[in-house]
């Protein structure tokens, strides 16, 4: 069955609003039978000309938050599509974990594989990150349609993997801008610097700790940090130690940075049980 986004969710995962990844707020009520929703323009068209849709065909809609309907179209024309809701249930595709990816951007489109598959995976959100060894240098003007690319993409990738959310894609951070968030819970930085820390290990460690939020012994957020192919600077890692990051090792192979962050966010959803 077509899956398709409101044309809410879907313009606040384009805006990069927190809203389009927030994990589902306490109380948190799905859409109402016969509700209305609107699907984006784009996807009215693609729906009308592509998929041959009409009104009275099946679909499944999401709202972003974490919510997955069944609908029927009311309406489709190349320029606008509704829809109306049946049902509602919260989506089993949806991790209990928020697992954040903070990549440094490589060369080429490096970034587009990365932003798919890491949204395939089960990503909450994607930090670009710039580092003292990114080869790629980026303006104002470009990191902006750099992003909004990747906005679409991980749309896209959203639609394709049976996500109810869209993961979002922040703006591109420094390395100081990054360690000057105070969201990004468990922190890990694999580092060929590091040879007996493993990732696993230590998520499963913290996982085995209670953290004391609504009585789970799952950190809610975790956030992997991957290197640029130059790798990070040891000031880049000291930093990060002090506040608070774990450098991690991932192995006594060195994979690539594209390579490195989803196999990274993989392990780590894996060991918390959602993947496998």
């Amino acid at each position: 069955m077509h899956r398709f986004f409101t044309a809410q969710a879907a313009a606040a995962a384009m805006d990069g609003r927190e809203a389009a990844s927030s994990f589902q707020p306490p109380g948190a009520e799905p859409l109402a039978p016969g509700t209305l929703v609107s699907l984006p323009e784009a996807d009215a068209a693609h729906a009308a000309r592509v998929l041959r849709l009409a009104a009275g065909d099946a679909v499944i809609v999401c709202d972003g938050r974490g919510f997955e309907y069944e609908a029927e179209l009311a309406s489709v024309t190349p320029r606008q599509a509704t829809a109306r809701i049946k049902s509602g249930r919260p989506s089993a595709a949806e991790p209990s974990v928020q697992l954040v990816l903070a990549q440094s951007v490589g060369k080429g489109d490096k970034m587009d594989l990365v932003v798919q598959k890491a949204v395939e995976i089960g990503v909450s959100r994607i930090i670009p990150l710039i580092t003292a060894r990114t080869v790629v240098r980026l303006d104002e003007a470009k990191a902006e349609a750099r992003v909004r690319r990747w906005r679409r993409i991980a749309y896209e990738a959203a639609k394709q993997s049976g996500r109810a959310r869209v993961p979002l894609v922040a703006d591109v951070h420094g390395w100081d801008r990054l360690f000057g968030r105070d969201d990004l819970g468990l922190v890990l930085v694999p580092w060929e610097g590091e040879r007996s820390r493993g990732l696993l290990e230590t998520v499963r460690a913290e996982a085995a700790a209670p953290s004391g939020e609504a009585g789970s012994s799952l950190p809610l957020r975790v956030t992997v940090v991957i290197g640029p192919e130059g790798g990070l600077t040891a000031e880049e890692t000291a930093l990060a130690r002090r506040h608070g990051a774990y450098p991690v090792t991932l192995g006594p192979r060195i994979l690539r940075t594209e390579t490195a962050g989803l196999v990274a966010a993989a392990l780590v959803l894996g060991a918390l049980g959602e993947l496998g």
